[in-house]
């Protein structure tokens, strides 16, 4: 089956709210947006094809500028914040360790293949299995004993203040609970000298519904459900770059596309023309592009 690349292009630019009609222009729709596509980069990451706020609030493909007067980016900026600090959007770090902004409806599958059971002590038995480093356990340990708080106050109470390797060490263990969704942004704080700051809390008492509803999902149906709401985003995909994306165990990722393909739902053998190598598509995505599956 083959596909033309502006076929590919202009579905997926639809998709992806670039265009002048379907731009996001109000707090409103940007969460609208989260809420279609279900979970979309901040401002994308190179080698990844995903939807972006981005690129859905200047409704079109458009290079970030570097200056931060700029209206588009203003808005960004702020909905990125103002949405999950009122708990209608997760935002951290997931794929490919970036930011991204998760709808309500499919963050419980996220969760569901997270390493959490669900519990708020979890934490402990994962350190001692060595699945957790010594600083990510210093700050969970932290946010369990005091609440949310600022990173400023929260470099203080995990030992992480400073400069430096100090610094470094913090990022990472944040980048670290987040891709393990142990925590989530929940506000914004003026207490550090520059009168920006992010507030975490725990994951699970910023969302406590999640862990229930992500009990009644299994593993194949939140790959499934994440694959394809992703592949409906994207248009098509080569094998490889999903396999990137979600880094999934490869004898749980062989035997997905092979359910998936087998039960009609996914389509491998997708070939866009100038472009090397065979796609994935969803079966309803090719019927759209005019290609029968």
């Amino acid at each position: 089956m083959i596909v033309s690349h502006q076929a590919v292009s202009a579905l997926r630019t639809y998709r992806y709210h670039r265009t002048p009609q379907r731009r996001v222009t109000s707090e409103a729709a940007a969460l609208a947006f989260v809420d279609e596509v279900g979970f979309a980069y901040l401002f994308g990451e190179r080698g990844a094809e995903m939807p972006t706020l981005w690129g859905a609030i200047c409704g079109q493909d458009r290079p970030v500028p570097r200056n931060h007067n700029d209206a588009d980016l203003g808005r960004t900026w702020s909905w990125k914040d103002s949405l999950p600090s009122r708990g209608e959007v997760f935002y951290g770090k997931l794929l490919r360790k970036k930011p991204m902004l998760v709808s309500l409806q499919l963050l419980p599958y996220f969760y569901a293949l997270s390493p959490n059971y669900g519990d708020l002590d979890d934490y402990q038995q994962q350190y001692e299995d060595g699945l957790l480093t010594i600083e990510a356990r210093n700050i969970y340990q932290a946010l369990l004993d005091h609440g949310p708080m600022s990173t400023s106050r929260l470099r203080q109470e995990a030992g992480l203040q400073g400069g430096g390797a100090n610094a470094r060490r913090f990022e990472n263990a944040i980048t670290e609970l987040q891709v393990q969704i142990k925590i989530a942004k929940t506000g914004i704080s003026d207490a550090n000298r520059w009168g920006y700051a992010y507030v975490y809390d725990l994951f699970l008492r910023a969302f406590p519904q999640v862990s229930e509803q992500a009990r009644l999902i299994s593993s194949d149906e939140a790959m499934t459900t994440l694959l394809l709401k992703h592949l409906n985003n994207t248009v098509a995909q080569s094998e490889s770059a999903l396999k990137r994306l979600f880094d999934w165990d490869s004898w749980e990722w062989e035997r997905l596309i092979e359910r998936l393909t087998q039960a009609g739902q996914l389509v491998a053998d997708l070939n866009i023309e100038g472009v090397r190598g065979p796609h994935l598509a969803t079966r309803e995505t090719c019927v759209e592009l005019g290609v029968k599956p």
